[in-house]
């Protein structure tokens, strides 16, 4: 409920009234004002007036030293209602002739008029001052009058307002009481409880098309909340649903992501595999040029045996023989030493991508490794290999996992790159950044390019171009895992149909821990 200070009846009654007050209390302060000026004033000119006319006797009166016509003069002034005094004074202000007190103190509102007496001697043009005529009139009754008028005005004022006050009060509560029931009855509808009944309806003028109004309102709030209800019924149904086929959708999930890291394991293998292959095949070559060093080498030391057993061994043949040992020494020397190299390279490589060791490593050399042992299976293919890191920047991370991810990044450009335009160039670029904080690698190709609706997708898991032709769709996927969560980077791909791809990684030489 609204408190009366702030009810529409309150405000209207302020707004009028209080005019009205201020109105009225100026009315009485004016007539108040004026009522004692006018009758200060009516007072002054009696007393003037009264002063005036006894002054000729008076000055004959005292020329001619007669007291008793001094105080047959005097006598009907003391019958005015608002004498105090009056006196006639000599030249030297001796008392003549007074009636009344003349030594009492004047009041604030009394009234004192003093006449110079003046003779006028026969045949002097100039009057002679003989004595003063002094009038005291009371101020009492003029005041009184006054404040009797005050008071009327100020009561005809407090009739008026209070007529005005109870006129309007009758009329505004013939309207505020409809709009307060109204207001009473929009909060109830605000609140949702449409069981309110609506008030002032039979009316034909303003209020009671509010009232209709409210009316409407009501049905069509009340129409509303039965809709709720049916909708919160058919919510409930619906989150039902929606708790089931989150419950499927989650065991699908978790089944899915069971078959991603298997196939994530699997992708590892399979790559892990074809490098072993490719890496055998590599070092068959230097193992058969050795065992055919060797096996040469041998024919030759049985045939030297024999010569020296049959005594038959010359210089020259010394000669031969030493030049010919000494030759499939070198031999066998180079190729062992080429087939350990890879064996090393790869042994390395392949403890790398097992584990996800940290330790410090050359950036040059783990580049080197990753190159060397991709090599073999590639090098058929026509691709060339550029590799541009400088020496001497040395990372603390996880060169693993930075293998793996240069490893898929080559492998990929070897499978898409140049699928259907003629062989060309991988270049890996590093560049030291942030005053050697921050190292970019970058895995450029010249090939030809990605189509600009597969670049946003390009690292989603299971996207891929060849799919059925031995793509997982994995490998960037891997990759871009690789860089943000182990690697602690972050990878970009730019690439436009005929020009190339561009991969570029922003990875910290200290990588973060944890």
């Amino acid at each position: 409920m609204v408190p009366l200070r702030h009810s529409l009846l309150a405000r209207t009654l302020a707004v009028i009234c209080l005019p009205l007050m201020v109105a009225v209390a100026i009315a009485v302060l004016a007539a108040i004002t004026f009522t004692s000026r006018d009758a200060a004033n009516a007072l002054d000119d009696r007393a003037r007036r009264i002063a005036g006319i006894l002054a000729g006797a008076a000055a004959e009166i005292l020329w001619n030293v007669d007291d008793m016509a001094a105080r047959a003069l005097l006598q009907p002034v003391a019958n005015d209602p608002d004498f105090l005094s009056v006196a006639i004074l000599d030249a030297s202000g001796a008392p003549f002739a007074a009636l009344g007190d003349v030594a009492a103190a004047a009041g604030k509102d009394d009234v004192d008029e003093r006449v110079t007496l003046e003779h006028h001697p026969p045949g002097r043009s100039a009057a002679r001052p003989i004595g003063t005529l002094e009038l005291r009139l009371s101020g009492r009754r003029a005041a009184e009058l006054a404040a009797d008028r005050a008071r009327a005005i100020a009561l005809a004022g407090a009739v008026l307002l209070t007529v005005v006050a109870a006129t309007l009060l009758l009329i505004l509560r013939g309207v505020t009481e409809p709009v307060r029931a109204m207001t009473l009855a929009m909060s109830e509808l605000a609140a949702s409880r449409t069981s309110i009944e609506i008030p002032a309806r039979g009316r034909r003028d303003e209020i009671g098309h509010m009232a209709a109004a409210l009316a409407t309102l009501r049905e069509h709030e009340d129409e509303r909340l039965r809709f709720i209800g049916r909708q919160s019924h058919l919510m409930e149904e619906i989150e039902r649903t929606v708790e089931e086929r989150t419950a499927e959708l989650q065991a699908a999930l978790d089944t899915l992501r069971l078959a991603q890291g298997e196939l994530v394991r699997t992708e590892k293998m399979a790559a892990l595999g074809g490098m072993v292959a490719a890496m055998a095949h590599e070092i068959n070559t230097p193992l058969g040029n050795s065992l055919t060093v060797a096996t040469t080498l041998a024919d030759e030391i049985e045939r030297f045996q024999a010569m020296v057993a049959g005594k038959e061994l010359r210089r020259s043949a010394l000669r031969e023989a030493s030049e010919s040992f000494a030759t499939g020494g070198r031999l066998l020397v180079a190729n062992l030493t080429r087939a350990a190299e890879l064996i090393g390279s790869f042994k390395r490589v392949a403890v790398d991508q097992t584990s996800e060791l940290r330790r410090g490593f050359d950036l040059a050399g783990v580049c080197g490794e990753i190159v060397t042992t991709l090599w073999p299976s590639h090098k058929n293919s026509g691709v060339r290999i550029d590799l541009a890191v400088p020496p001497d920047i040395v990372m603390d991370s996880y060169p693993g996992a930075l293998g793996q991810v240069l490893g898929n990044l080559v492998v990929n450009a070897f499978i898409h790159a140049f699928d259907g335009v003629p062989p060309g160039t991988i270049r890996i670029v590093a560049t030291p950044a942030d005053g050697g904080d921050v190292v970019m690698i970058e895995v450029i190709d010249d090939g030809r390019g990605i189509p600009a609706a597969d670049l946003p997708r390009i690292f989603d898991p299971f996207f891929t171009t060849k799919l059925g032709f031995g793509g997982s769709g994995l490998g960037l996927h891997i990759t871009y895992a690789l860089v943000s969560r182990v690697l602690g980077g972050r990878i970009t791909v730019a690439s436009r149909p005929g020009e190339g791809t561009r991969f570029t990684m922003t990875l910290n030489r200290v990588a973060p821990r944890g």
